[in-house]
Protein backbone atom coordinates (compact mmCIF):
# COMPACT_ATOMS: atom_id res chain seq x y z
CA UNK A 1 0.00 0.00 0.00
CA UNK A 2 2.73 2.40 0.75
CA UNK A 3 4.39 1.79 -1.99
CA UNK A 4 0.95 2.10 -4.68
CA UNK A 5 0.97 5.87 -2.55
CA UNK A 6 4.57 6.55 -3.11
CA UNK A 7 4.21 5.73 -6.95
CA UNK A 8 1.43 7.86 -6.99
CA UNK A 9 2.49 11.09 -5.57
CA UNK A 10 6.37 10.37 -8.02
CA UNK A 11 3.53 10.67 -10.76
CA UNK A 12 1.64 13.54 -9.51
CA UNK A 13 4.95 15.33 -8.92
CA UNK A 14 6.11 14.53 -12.00
CA UNK A 15 3.35 15.39 -14.18
CA UNK A 16 3.33 18.89 -12.01
CA UNK A 17 6.59 19.62 -12.81
CA UNK A 18 6.29 18.59 -16.71
CA UNK A 19 3.10 21.41 -16.65
CA UNK A 20 5.05 23.53 -14.93
CA UNK A 21 8.10 23.44 -17.00
CA UNK A 22 5.68 23.44 -20.69
CA UNK A 23 3.33 26.55 -18.96
CA UNK A 24 6.46 29.12 -18.15
CA UNK A 25 7.13 31.50 -20.42
CA UNK A 26 9.88 30.90 -22.38
CA UNK A 27 12.27 34.13 -24.33
CA UNK A 28 12.59 33.21 -27.88
CA UNK A 29 15.87 31.42 -28.56
CA UNK A 30 18.76 33.70 -29.74
CA UNK A 31 19.50 33.20 -33.23
CA UNK A 32 22.69 33.63 -35.30
CA UNK A 33 23.74 32.77 -39.07
CA UNK A 34 24.45 29.17 -39.74
CA UNK A 35 26.31 28.48 -43.04
CA UNK A 36 24.47 25.46 -45.14
CA UNK A 37 25.65 23.61 -47.78
CA UNK A 38 23.60 21.65 -50.19
CA UNK A 39 25.76 19.70 -52.94
CA UNK A 40 28.24 22.35 -52.92
CA UNK A 41 26.16 25.18 -52.77
CA UNK A 42 25.61 28.12 -50.44
CA UNK A 43 21.69 27.79 -49.23
CA UNK A 44 21.21 31.71 -47.64
CA UNK A 45 18.81 32.87 -44.98
CA UNK A 46 19.14 29.86 -42.54
CA UNK A 47 19.78 30.24 -38.77
CA UNK A 48 20.69 28.45 -35.78
CA UNK A 49 18.94 29.42 -32.35
CA UNK A 50 20.22 28.48 -28.87
CA UNK A 51 17.77 27.92 -26.09
CA UNK A 52 20.92 27.00 -23.52
CA UNK A 53 24.64 27.67 -23.48
CA UNK A 54 26.52 25.66 -26.27
CA UNK A 55 23.31 23.76 -27.23
CA UNK A 56 22.11 24.49 -30.77
CA UNK A 57 18.47 23.54 -32.51
CA UNK A 58 17.45 24.17 -36.03
CA UNK A 59 13.98 25.62 -36.78
CA UNK A 60 11.75 22.42 -38.11
CA UNK A 61 10.28 24.95 -41.09
CA UNK A 62 13.82 26.06 -41.81
CA UNK A 63 14.55 22.36 -41.73
CA UNK A 64 11.87 21.56 -44.22
CA UNK A 65 13.66 23.81 -46.96
CA UNK A 66 16.62 22.51 -46.55
CA UNK A 67 15.28 19.17 -47.15
CA UNK A 68 12.89 19.77 -49.34
CA UNK A 69 10.35 18.26 -46.98
CA UNK A 70 6.86 18.98 -46.48
CA UNK A 71 5.38 19.32 -42.75
CA UNK A 72 2.10 18.27 -41.18
CA UNK A 73 1.28 19.58 -37.52
CA UNK A 74 -0.92 17.38 -35.90
CA UNK A 75 -2.12 19.02 -32.46
CA UNK A 76 -4.01 16.27 -30.56
CA UNK A 77 -0.63 14.20 -30.32
CA UNK A 78 1.44 17.35 -30.20
CA UNK A 79 3.93 15.81 -33.13
CA UNK A 80 5.05 17.16 -36.53
CA UNK A 81 5.34 14.81 -39.37
CA UNK A 82 8.20 15.82 -42.09
CA UNK A 83 7.03 14.01 -45.28
CA UNK A 84 9.85 12.93 -48.35
CA UNK A 85 7.81 11.11 -51.04
CA UNK A 86 6.34 8.45 -49.18
CA UNK A 87 8.18 8.00 -45.92
CA UNK A 88 8.24 10.24 -43.03
CA UNK A 89 9.79 11.10 -39.78
CA UNK A 90 7.17 11.78 -36.39
CA UNK A 91 8.95 13.92 -34.23
CA UNK A 92 7.18 14.53 -31.05
CA UNK A 93 7.18 17.70 -29.43
CA UNK A 94 9.01 18.56 -25.96
CA UNK A 95 10.05 14.97 -26.25
CA UNK A 96 13.40 13.24 -27.27
CA UNK A 97 11.53 10.63 -29.49
CA UNK A 98 11.60 10.88 -32.76
CA UNK A 99 10.25 7.78 -35.38
CA UNK A 100 11.99 7.21 -38.67
CA UNK A 101 9.33 5.66 -40.66
CA UNK A 102 8.82 2.58 -38.05
CA UNK A 103 11.56 3.18 -36.18
CA UNK A 104 11.56 4.73 -32.66
CA UNK A 105 14.76 6.47 -31.87
CA UNK A 106 15.88 8.70 -28.44
CA UNK A 107 17.73 11.83 -29.10
CA UNK A 108 20.25 12.79 -26.68
CA UNK A 109 18.84 16.17 -26.69
CA UNK A 110 14.65 16.82 -26.61
CA UNK A 111 12.50 19.19 -29.23
CA UNK A 112 11.35 22.46 -28.16
CA UNK A 113 7.92 24.41 -28.83
CA UNK A 114 9.02 27.77 -28.24
CA UNK A 115 5.73 30.04 -29.29
CA UNK A 116 4.62 28.30 -31.76
CA UNK A 117 7.50 27.20 -33.36
CA UNK A 118 9.32 23.84 -33.23
CA UNK A 119 13.03 23.55 -32.64
CA UNK A 120 15.32 20.30 -33.24
CA UNK A 121 18.58 19.01 -32.48
CA UNK A 122 21.21 18.85 -35.77
CA UNK A 123 21.45 15.19 -34.07
CA UNK A 124 18.47 14.04 -35.92
CA UNK A 125 19.70 15.05 -39.41
CA UNK A 126 23.12 13.36 -39.12
CA UNK A 127 21.56 9.98 -38.40
CA UNK A 128 21.21 7.46 -40.44
CA UNK A 129 17.66 6.97 -40.16
CA UNK A 130 17.23 10.05 -41.28
CA UNK A 131 19.77 10.08 -44.18
CA UNK A 132 17.78 6.87 -44.99
CA UNK A 133 14.31 8.33 -45.62
CA UNK A 134 15.56 11.83 -46.35
CA UNK A 135 18.36 10.75 -49.28
CA UNK A 136 20.90 12.48 -48.15
CA UNK A 137 23.96 12.75 -45.93
CA UNK A 138 24.50 15.09 -43.46
CA UNK A 139 27.65 16.48 -41.33
CA UNK A 140 27.29 19.48 -38.87
CA UNK A 141 30.02 21.25 -37.66
CA UNK A 142 29.57 23.18 -34.45
CA UNK A 143 32.43 25.30 -34.14
CA UNK A 144 32.49 26.49 -37.72
CA UNK A 145 28.80 26.43 -37.68
CA UNK A 146 28.97 24.36 -41.37
CA UNK A 147 25.61 22.18 -41.85
CA UNK A 148 27.04 20.20 -45.11
CA UNK A 149 23.97 18.35 -46.92
CA UNK A 150 24.72 16.10 -49.61
CA UNK A 151 22.06 14.99 -51.43
CA UNK A 152 21.98 10.47 -52.43
CA UNK A 153 22.71 10.23 -56.04
CA UNK A 154 23.35 6.99 -58.16
CA UNK A 155 24.78 8.81 -61.51
CA UNK A 156 28.03 9.95 -59.90
CA UNK A 157 28.99 12.51 -62.77
CA UNK A 158 28.70 12.68 -66.39
CA UNK A 159 31.63 13.66 -68.36
CA UNK A 160 33.03 14.53 -71.80
CA UNK A 161 35.94 13.79 -73.97
CA UNK A 162 36.88 15.07 -77.40
CA UNK A 163 38.72 14.24 -80.15
CA UNK A 164 38.62 15.90 -83.67
CA UNK A 165 36.68 12.76 -85.47
CA UNK A 166 34.52 12.27 -82.06
CA UNK A 167 33.07 12.68 -79.05
CA UNK A 168 32.53 10.79 -75.85
CA UNK A 169 29.83 11.34 -73.59
CA UNK A 170 30.37 9.03 -70.40
CA UNK A 171 27.54 8.79 -67.78
CA UNK A 172 29.26 7.49 -64.63
CA UNK A 173 27.31 4.88 -62.41
CA UNK A 174 27.11 4.02 -58.91
CA UNK A 175 24.90 0.75 -59.93
CA UNK A 176 23.51 -0.68 -63.40
CA UNK A 177 21.19 0.86 -64.81
CA UNK A 178 18.77 0.37 -67.97
CA UNK A 179 17.95 3.16 -69.97
CA UNK A 180 16.32 4.77 -73.61
CA UNK A 181 17.87 6.66 -76.47
CA UNK A 182 15.81 8.77 -78.02
CA UNK A 183 16.45 11.15 -81.38
CA UNK A 184 15.04 14.83 -81.22
CA UNK A 185 15.64 17.41 -83.35
CA UNK A 186 19.07 18.80 -82.70
CA UNK A 187 19.57 16.82 -79.80
CA UNK A 188 20.19 12.87 -78.19
CA UNK A 189 17.92 12.26 -75.21
CA UNK A 190 18.37 9.34 -72.93
CA UNK A 191 16.02 8.64 -70.55
CA UNK A 192 17.75 6.51 -66.93
CA UNK A 193 15.36 4.79 -65.53
CA UNK A 194 15.72 4.90 -61.67
CA UNK A 195 18.02 7.30 -62.22
CA UNK A 196 18.86 9.98 -59.60
CA UNK A 197 21.23 13.01 -60.09
CA UNK A 198 21.40 16.57 -59.28
CA UNK A 199 20.15 18.95 -61.66
CA UNK A 200 23.16 21.01 -63.64
CA UNK A 201 24.57 21.09 -66.93
CA UNK A 202 27.89 21.10 -68.78
CA UNK A 203 28.80 23.87 -71.44
CA UNK A 204 30.65 21.88 -74.16
CA UNK A 205 30.83 23.86 -77.26
CA UNK A 206 33.39 21.97 -79.12
CA UNK A 207 32.11 22.17 -82.45
CA UNK A 208 30.21 18.87 -82.27
CA UNK A 209 28.36 19.49 -78.82
CA UNK A 210 26.62 22.68 -77.27
CA UNK A 211 25.71 21.89 -74.22
CA UNK A 212 24.59 18.65 -72.12
CA UNK A 213 21.39 19.42 -69.76
CA UNK A 214 20.50 16.83 -66.94
CA UNK A 215 17.78 16.17 -63.94
CA UNK A 216 15.51 14.16 -62.23
CA UNK A 217 11.86 13.63 -63.35
CA UNK A 218 10.02 10.96 -61.26
CA UNK A 219 12.04 8.16 -61.22
CA UNK A 220 14.13 8.84 -64.15
CA UNK A 221 17.02 11.18 -65.08
CA UNK A 222 16.97 13.12 -67.95
CA UNK A 223 20.14 13.51 -69.80
CA UNK A 224 20.15 15.91 -73.09
CA UNK A 225 22.86 16.17 -75.33
CA UNK A 226 22.32 19.07 -77.42
CA UNK A 227 24.09 19.27 -80.58
CA UNK A 228 26.01 21.55 -82.69
CA UNK A 229 26.15 19.90 -86.01
CA UNK A 230 24.78 16.49 -87.87
CA UNK A 231 26.80 13.03 -86.02
CA UNK A 232 28.03 10.69 -88.94
CA UNK A 233 27.18 8.11 -86.65
CA UNK A 234 26.24 7.54 -82.91
CA UNK A 235 26.37 4.90 -80.33
CA UNK A 236 25.55 3.84 -77.13
CA UNK A 237 26.93 1.03 -74.68
CA UNK A 238 26.74 -0.34 -71.30
CA UNK A 239 29.93 -0.79 -69.93
CA UNK A 240 31.20 -2.27 -66.85
CA UNK A 241 33.57 -2.44 -63.71
CA UNK A 242 32.91 0.86 -63.47
CA UNK A 243 29.24 0.85 -64.52
CA UNK A 244 28.56 3.18 -67.20
CA UNK A 245 27.26 4.60 -70.02
CA UNK A 246 28.93 6.02 -73.04
CA UNK A 247 27.85 7.44 -75.98
CA UNK A 248 30.05 8.19 -78.91
CA UNK A 249 29.20 10.62 -81.31
CA UNK A 250 31.41 10.40 -85.06
CA UNK A 251 31.47 13.99 -86.06
CA UNK A 252 30.50 14.37 -89.77
CA UNK A 253 32.82 17.22 -89.95
CA UNK A 254 36.68 17.30 -87.89
CA UNK A 255 36.70 19.94 -85.22
CA UNK A 256 39.95 21.68 -84.67
CA UNK A 257 40.58 21.31 -81.01
CA UNK A 258 43.53 23.90 -81.63
CA UNK A 259 41.14 26.94 -81.59
CA UNK A 260 38.78 25.77 -78.75
CA UNK A 261 40.66 27.95 -76.34
CA UNK A 262 37.81 30.53 -76.23
CA UNK A 263 34.89 29.29 -74.26
CA UNK A 264 32.28 31.78 -72.97
CA UNK A 265 28.76 30.46 -70.98
CA UNK A 266 25.92 32.37 -72.25
CA UNK A 267 23.97 32.50 -69.07
CA UNK A 268 20.53 30.86 -69.59
CA UNK A 269 18.99 32.58 -66.52
CA UNK A 270 19.88 35.82 -64.78
CA UNK A 271 20.66 35.10 -61.06
CA UNK A 272 18.35 37.07 -58.90
CA UNK A 273 19.89 39.93 -57.86
CA UNK A 274 17.79 40.39 -54.72
CA UNK A 275 19.56 37.67 -52.78
CA UNK A 276 21.78 39.23 -50.44
CA UNK A 277 24.24 37.93 -47.59
CA UNK A 278 23.29 38.14 -44.15
CA UNK A 279 23.95 40.99 -42.86
CA UNK A 280 25.65 39.94 -39.46
CA UNK A 281 27.02 36.38 -40.99
CA UNK A 282 30.77 36.15 -40.09
CA UNK A 283 32.48 35.17 -43.36
CA UNK A 284 29.47 35.27 -45.66
CA UNK A 285 29.66 32.87 -48.75
CA UNK A 286 27.64 34.82 -51.16
CA UNK A 287 24.55 32.78 -52.78
CA UNK A 288 25.10 31.57 -56.69
CA UNK A 289 28.88 33.56 -56.44
CA UNK A 290 29.89 32.60 -60.23
CA UNK A 291 27.05 29.90 -60.85
CA UNK A 292 24.88 29.66 -63.94
CA UNK A 293 21.34 28.26 -63.00
CA UNK A 294 19.42 26.85 -65.71
CA UNK A 295 15.28 27.66 -66.18
CA UNK A 296 12.65 25.26 -66.09
CA UNK A 297 11.99 25.97 -70.33
CA UNK A 298 15.15 25.50 -72.28
CA UNK A 299 14.98 26.92 -75.23
CA UNK A 300 15.44 25.09 -78.65
CA UNK A 301 18.69 25.41 -80.01
CA UNK A 302 18.71 27.68 -82.88
CA UNK A 303 20.42 25.38 -85.95
CA UNK A 304 18.80 28.31 -89.03
CA UNK A 305 17.48 26.44 -92.23
CA UNK A 306 20.29 23.46 -91.36
CA UNK A 307 18.17 22.11 -88.38
CA UNK A 308 19.97 18.70 -87.83
CA UNK A 309 17.58 15.54 -88.58
CA UNK A 310 18.73 12.82 -86.43
CA UNK A 311 16.08 10.37 -87.89
CA UNK A 312 18.79 9.79 -90.54
CA UNK A 313 21.15 8.95 -87.82
CA UNK A 314 21.62 5.66 -86.69
CA UNK A 315 21.44 5.21 -82.99
CA UNK A 316 22.31 1.90 -82.29
CA UNK A 317 21.73 -0.09 -78.59
CA UNK A 318 22.93 -3.28 -77.18
CA UNK A 319 21.43 -5.35 -74.25
CA UNK A 320 23.32 -6.57 -71.09
CA UNK A 321 24.63 -9.38 -72.45
CA UNK A 322 27.49 -7.36 -74.16
CA UNK A 323 28.58 -5.42 -71.21
CA UNK A 324 32.12 -5.75 -71.14
CA UNK A 325 35.42 -4.97 -69.20
CA UNK A 326 36.58 -1.67 -67.88
CA UNK A 327 37.56 -0.63 -71.65
CA UNK A 328 36.23 1.54 -74.28
CA UNK A 329 35.18 -0.52 -77.32
CA UNK A 330 35.15 -0.56 -81.03
CA UNK A 331 32.00 -2.49 -81.80
CA UNK A 332 30.56 -3.47 -84.89
CA UNK A 333 27.45 -1.56 -86.94
CA UNK A 334 25.53 -4.72 -86.66
CA UNK A 335 22.05 -5.59 -84.01
CA UNK A 336 24.20 -8.49 -82.89
CA UNK A 337 27.47 -8.73 -81.56
CA UNK A 338 29.40 -12.16 -80.38
CA UNK A 339 32.97 -10.61 -79.28
CA UNK A 340 34.06 -7.13 -78.44
CA UNK A 341 37.24 -5.87 -78.48
CA UNK A 342 38.83 -3.11 -75.71
CA UNK A 343 40.02 -0.27 -77.65
CA UNK A 344 43.50 -0.56 -76.01
CA UNK A 345 44.16 -3.55 -78.27
CA UNK A 346 43.03 -1.90 -81.49
CA UNK A 347 45.19 1.52 -80.82
CA UNK A 348 48.44 -0.20 -79.40
CA UNK A 349 49.30 -0.73 -82.95
CA UNK A 350 49.17 2.59 -83.95
CA UNK A 351 51.40 3.85 -81.32
CA UNK A 352 54.19 4.58 -84.19
CA UNK A 353 54.91 8.24 -82.22
CA UNK A 354 57.02 8.60 -78.99
CA UNK A 355 54.63 9.30 -75.79
CA UNK A 356 54.19 12.42 -74.40
CA UNK A 357 56.00 12.31 -71.23
CA UNK A 358 53.19 14.33 -68.21
CA UNK A 359 54.50 14.53 -64.72
CA UNK A 360 51.67 15.07 -62.66
CA UNK A 361 52.39 16.65 -59.47
CA UNK A 362 50.15 16.33 -55.86
CA UNK A 363 51.22 19.44 -54.15
CA UNK A 364 52.38 19.21 -50.48
CA UNK A 365 51.88 16.11 -48.32
CA UNK A 366 53.08 14.18 -45.43
CA UNK A 367 54.14 16.71 -42.50
CA UNK A 368 52.99 19.92 -45.08
CA UNK A 369 48.92 19.36 -44.86
CA UNK A 370 48.91 22.29 -47.20
CA UNK A 371 45.53 24.44 -46.54
CA UNK A 372 42.60 23.11 -44.03
CA UNK A 373 39.27 24.44 -44.45
CA UNK A 374 36.70 25.22 -42.28
CA UNK A 375 35.47 22.05 -42.06
CA UNK A 376 38.86 20.22 -41.78
CA UNK A 377 39.50 19.28 -44.94
CA UNK A 378 43.50 18.83 -45.89
CA UNK A 379 44.83 20.30 -49.38
CA UNK A 380 47.20 17.54 -49.66
CA UNK A 381 44.60 14.93 -49.48
CA UNK A 382 42.18 16.46 -52.10
CA UNK A 383 45.49 17.36 -54.56
CA UNK A 384 46.07 13.36 -54.64
CA UNK A 385 42.77 12.28 -55.63
CA UNK A 386 42.74 14.89 -58.37
CA UNK A 387 45.99 13.72 -59.62
CA UNK A 388 44.65 10.07 -59.48
CA UNK A 389 41.65 10.96 -61.43
CA UNK A 390 44.40 13.02 -64.10
CA UNK A 391 46.45 10.03 -63.96
CA UNK A 392 43.72 7.80 -65.37
CA UNK A 393 42.70 10.18 -68.01
CA UNK A 394 46.37 10.36 -69.34
CA UNK A 395 46.96 6.26 -68.65
CA UNK A 396 43.80 5.35 -70.85
CA UNK A 397 45.19 7.69 -73.84
CA UNK A 398 47.66 5.97 -75.99
CA UNK A 399 49.13 9.52 -76.39
CA UNK A 400 50.91 9.98 -73.09
CA UNK A 401 53.03 8.43 -70.45
CA UNK A 402 51.67 9.85 -66.85
CA UNK A 403 54.01 9.94 -63.68
CA UNK A 404 53.18 10.93 -60.39
CA UNK A 405 55.70 12.57 -57.79
CA UNK A 406 54.28 10.92 -54.82
CA UNK A 407 51.20 8.46 -54.58
CA UNK A 408 50.62 8.52 -51.21
CA UNK A 409 51.27 10.67 -48.21
CA UNK A 410 54.90 11.58 -48.30
CA UNK A 411 56.77 14.61 -47.98
CA UNK A 412 58.68 15.90 -51.18
CA UNK A 413 60.54 19.01 -50.92
CA UNK A 414 59.52 21.18 -53.71
CA UNK A 415 63.00 21.18 -55.60
CA UNK A 416 62.74 17.09 -55.81
CA UNK A 417 59.20 17.16 -57.35
CA UNK A 418 60.78 19.24 -60.56
CA UNK A 419 64.03 16.88 -60.46
CA UNK A 420 61.65 13.53 -60.69
CA UNK A 421 60.60 15.39 -64.10
CA UNK A 422 63.56 16.41 -65.29
CA UNK A 423 64.92 13.26 -64.68
CA UNK A 424 62.64 11.69 -66.96
CA UNK A 425 62.99 14.17 -69.98
CA UNK A 426 59.16 14.91 -69.01
CA UNK A 427 57.13 17.08 -71.84
CA UNK A 428 54.98 18.72 -69.24
CA UNK A 429 54.97 19.21 -65.20
CA UNK A 430 51.46 20.12 -63.54
CA UNK A 431 51.10 20.61 -60.15
CA UNK A 432 48.16 20.22 -58.38
CA UNK A 433 46.91 22.70 -55.73
CA UNK A 434 43.62 23.80 -53.61
CA UNK A 435 43.20 27.88 -53.44
CA UNK A 436 42.93 29.73 -49.45
CA UNK A 437 41.84 33.30 -48.50
CA UNK A 438 41.41 34.65 -44.85
CA UNK A 439 38.28 36.30 -46.83
CA UNK A 440 35.66 32.87 -46.87
CA UNK A 441 34.23 34.67 -49.98
CA UNK A 442 36.98 33.94 -52.12
CA UNK A 443 35.90 31.84 -55.06
CA UNK A 444 37.40 30.00 -58.19
CA UNK A 445 39.45 28.51 -60.20
CA UNK A 446 43.22 29.81 -61.08
CA UNK A 447 46.10 28.71 -63.32
CA UNK A 448 49.90 29.88 -63.20
CA UNK A 449 52.71 30.16 -64.80
CA UNK A 450 56.24 31.15 -63.80
CA UNK A 451 57.36 34.74 -63.60
CA UNK A 452 59.60 37.18 -61.71
CA UNK A 453 57.22 39.36 -60.78
CA UNK A 454 53.26 38.81 -59.65
CA UNK A 455 50.15 39.19 -61.74
CA UNK A 456 48.73 41.03 -58.88
CA UNK A 457 48.65 41.43 -55.29
CA UNK A 458 46.49 38.07 -54.72
CA UNK A 459 48.57 36.31 -56.84
CA UNK A 460 51.77 37.11 -54.96
CA UNK A 461 49.87 35.84 -51.73
CA UNK A 462 49.55 32.51 -53.57
CA UNK A 463 53.07 32.76 -54.08
CA UNK A 464 53.84 32.85 -50.18
CA UNK A 465 51.53 30.44 -49.78
CA UNK A 466 52.74 27.86 -51.86
CA UNK A 467 56.21 28.78 -51.24
CA UNK A 468 55.69 29.04 -47.43
CA UNK A 469 56.43 24.71 -47.36
CA UNK A 470 60.28 25.72 -47.99
CA UNK A 471 60.35 26.30 -43.99
CA UNK A 472 59.99 22.84 -43.48
CA UNK A 473 62.94 22.01 -45.60
CA UNK A 474 65.38 23.57 -44.37
CA UNK A 475 67.93 26.08 -45.68
CA UNK A 476 68.96 24.87 -49.48
CA UNK A 477 72.96 24.20 -50.51
CA UNK A 478 74.78 26.95 -52.23
CA UNK A 479 75.08 24.12 -54.71
CA UNK A 480 71.26 23.31 -54.61
CA UNK A 481 70.50 27.71 -55.12
CA UNK A 482 72.80 27.79 -57.94
CA UNK A 483 71.37 25.57 -59.84
CA UNK A 484 67.43 26.75 -58.98
CA UNK A 485 68.95 30.30 -59.98
CA UNK A 486 70.47 28.76 -63.22
CA UNK A 487 67.10 26.71 -64.15
CA UNK A 488 64.85 29.74 -63.32
CA UNK A 489 66.79 31.48 -66.08
CA UNK A 490 66.78 28.63 -68.56
CA UNK A 491 62.55 28.26 -67.88
CA UNK A 492 61.78 32.18 -68.02
CA UNK A 493 64.05 32.48 -71.37
CA UNK A 494 62.99 28.91 -73.38
CA UNK A 495 59.49 27.38 -71.59
CA UNK A 496 57.74 30.40 -70.82
CA UNK A 497 55.53 30.96 -73.98
CA UNK A 498 54.55 27.13 -74.31
CA UNK A 499 53.55 27.39 -70.69
CA UNK A 500 51.01 30.47 -70.69
CA UNK A 501 49.82 28.48 -73.61
CA UNK A 502 49.12 25.87 -71.79
CA UNK A 503 48.01 26.85 -69.01
CA UNK A 504 45.25 29.41 -71.06
CA UNK A 505 43.85 25.63 -72.66
CA UNK A 506 43.37 24.23 -69.50
CA UNK A 507 42.16 27.53 -68.03
CA UNK A 508 39.37 27.86 -70.93
CA UNK A 509 38.14 24.35 -70.05
CA UNK A 510 37.12 24.90 -66.90
CA UNK A 511 34.15 27.62 -66.84
CA UNK A 512 31.67 24.73 -68.29
CA UNK A 513 32.78 21.75 -65.64
CA UNK A 514 33.50 23.26 -62.74
CA UNK A 515 30.55 25.42 -62.89
CA UNK A 516 32.88 28.42 -60.05
CA UNK A 517 34.21 31.62 -61.50
CA UNK A 518 37.57 31.33 -64.05
CA UNK A 519 39.97 33.78 -62.32
CA UNK A 520 41.95 33.04 -65.53
CA UNK A 521 45.68 33.05 -65.90
CA UNK A 522 48.55 34.38 -63.16
CA UNK A 523 52.28 34.54 -63.24
CA UNK A 524 53.97 34.60 -59.90
CA UNK A 525 57.35 33.38 -58.78
CA UNK A 526 56.61 29.67 -57.89
CA UNK A 527 59.08 27.75 -56.59
CA UNK A 528 57.97 24.54 -57.39
CA UNK A 529 57.84 25.43 -61.27
CA UNK A 530 61.47 26.98 -60.82
CA UNK A 531 63.46 23.79 -61.70
CA UNK A 532 61.19 22.43 -64.16
CA UNK A 533 63.08 22.54 -67.46
CA UNK A 534 59.82 22.24 -69.98
CA UNK A 535 56.59 23.68 -69.85
CA UNK A 536 55.08 23.88 -66.42
CA UNK A 537 51.88 25.37 -64.83
CA UNK A 538 50.00 25.72 -61.21
CA UNK A 539 46.84 24.46 -60.72
CA UNK A 540 44.76 26.08 -58.07
CA UNK A 541 41.63 24.35 -58.75
CA UNK A 542 39.11 25.93 -56.04
CA UNK A 543 39.51 28.18 -52.59
CA UNK A 544 39.17 25.39 -49.68
CA UNK A 545 39.10 28.22 -47.36
CA UNK A 546 35.17 28.78 -49.00
CA UNK A 547 32.50 26.75 -47.41
CA UNK A 548 30.94 25.71 -50.62
CA UNK A 549 33.85 24.89 -52.56
CA UNK A 550 35.19 23.06 -49.81
CA UNK A 551 32.45 20.93 -50.10
CA UNK A 552 32.47 20.34 -53.93
CA UNK A 553 36.19 19.77 -53.30
CA UNK A 554 35.50 16.58 -51.42
CA UNK A 555 32.99 15.20 -54.13
CA UNK A 556 34.40 12.66 -56.97
CA UNK A 557 32.56 14.68 -59.14
CA UNK A 558 33.98 17.60 -58.80
CA UNK A 559 37.54 16.22 -58.56
CA UNK A 560 36.93 13.91 -61.76
CA UNK A 561 35.70 17.80 -63.56
CA UNK A 562 39.19 19.21 -62.41
CA UNK A 563 40.76 16.38 -64.12
CA UNK A 564 38.58 16.55 -67.41
CA UNK A 565 39.65 20.04 -67.45
CA UNK A 566 43.69 19.57 -67.06
CA UNK A 567 43.13 16.32 -69.65
CA UNK A 568 41.35 18.40 -72.36
CA UNK A 569 43.39 21.19 -72.13
CA UNK A 570 46.47 19.09 -72.26
CA UNK A 571 45.11 17.35 -75.38
CA UNK A 572 44.03 20.81 -76.82
CA UNK A 573 47.53 22.54 -76.31
CA UNK A 574 49.37 19.71 -78.32
CA UNK A 575 46.46 19.83 -81.21
CA UNK A 576 47.50 23.19 -81.30
CA UNK A 577 51.69 22.81 -81.10
CA UNK A 578 51.33 20.00 -83.72
CA UNK A 579 49.07 22.00 -86.13
CA UNK A 580 51.90 24.45 -85.98
CA UNK A 581 54.70 22.08 -86.78
CA UNK A 582 52.82 21.01 -89.31
CA UNK A 583 52.53 24.31 -90.87
CA UNK A 584 56.44 24.99 -90.80
CA UNK A 585 56.88 21.76 -92.70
Amino acid sequence: MKKTIKLFFISVLSLFISYAWAAEPVKAPKSKPVNVIIDGEYFPGVSIYTVSENTYFFSIREAAEIYNAILEWKPVSSLVSMYFNNKKIDIKTNSNIVTFGKTEKRMSLPSRLIKGELYVSPEIFTSPEFSDIAETDTTWNQNALILNVTNRSNISSIRYFTTPQNTQVIIQLTEPLPYTVSKTTGAIALDIHRGKLQRDFIYANNGAIRDILYDTEGKSAKVTINLQQSPKFVKTMRLKNPDRIAIDIEHSEDIDLSYLAETTIPEREEIDSSQKETADSPDPTPQAYGQLQISEEIAPIELGEDNLDLAKVPVVKFDEVNIIDDSYVIIDDTTTITEVMPLKAVTAKKDFKRKRIIVVDAGHGGEDPGAIGPNATKEKDINLAIAYELQKLLDADDNYEVILTRKDDTFIPLVERTNIANEHNADLFVSIHCNANFNRASSGFEIYFLSEKATDSEAAATATLENSVLELEGKPTKKRARLQDMLWSMMLNEYINDSSELASFIAAETPGRLKIPNRGVKQASLYVLRGAQMPSVLIEAAFLSNYAEEAKLNTDRFQSAVADSIYEGIKKFYARKDKKQTVKK
